[in-house]
């Protein structure tokens, strides 16, 4: 198991996009974290912006992306192209891989959703695989993310014992 969180929604509101992007930059950068702003557009069709955030709250943790298509929907990295081109049928799910960071940086990534919902999107649907999202218990994530931790190390013991090629190895 993984201690990602997978999150879809839009922004009703496309006249509020600004107010998000101000409301991102302070929540980051009150946590700790840094943002990247974003524009791009379709070289075909100008009018198909794709603007928003990049953000990153922790070390070891994957880059949050806080993009938004032509629609309104939060869209991840891979799928900038698609969205200036229209290409896209319904919001996608984006994912934030958060188990190499600090338990922190998980946190902060809920909290930050948490705003936003409550603020932008509040259809925004989120889904913790540390359960932090859902129960708000740092015991339970601490217990979660030190597993999955366990068993990366284990794998990477039982691949450094076993008598692989030097070029498998």
């Amino acid at each position: 198991m993984g201690v990602s969180i997978h999150y879809r929604g839009s922004l009703a509101d496309l006249s509020r996009v600004e107010d998000f992007e101000d409301r991102v930059i302070d929540l980051v950068l009150a946590l700790g974290g840094n943002v990247r702003l974003w524009r791009s557009a379709d070289e075909q069709d100008r009018s198909r912006i794709v603007r928003g955030l990049i953000v990153d709250l922790a070390p070891g943790q994957e880059p949050t992306s806080l993009l938004l298509s032509p629609e309104g929907w939060l869209i991840h990295l891979i799928e900038i192209e698609d969205a200036e081109k229209g290409a896209l049928s319904e919001p996608p799910w984006c994912s934030v891989k958060t188990q190499f960071g600090p338990i922190d940086g998980h946190v902060a990534l809920v909290e930050l959703l948490a705003a936003l919902k409550a603020e932008f999107f509040p259809d925004l649907e989120v889904r913790d695989e540390g359960g932090y999202w859902e129960r708000r218990d740092l015991a339970e994530l601490r217990q979660k993310t030190a597993f999955v931790g366990q068993a990366i190390d284990a794998l990477a013991d039982a691949l450094a014992n076993d008598r692989l090629s030097a070029e498998a190895a």
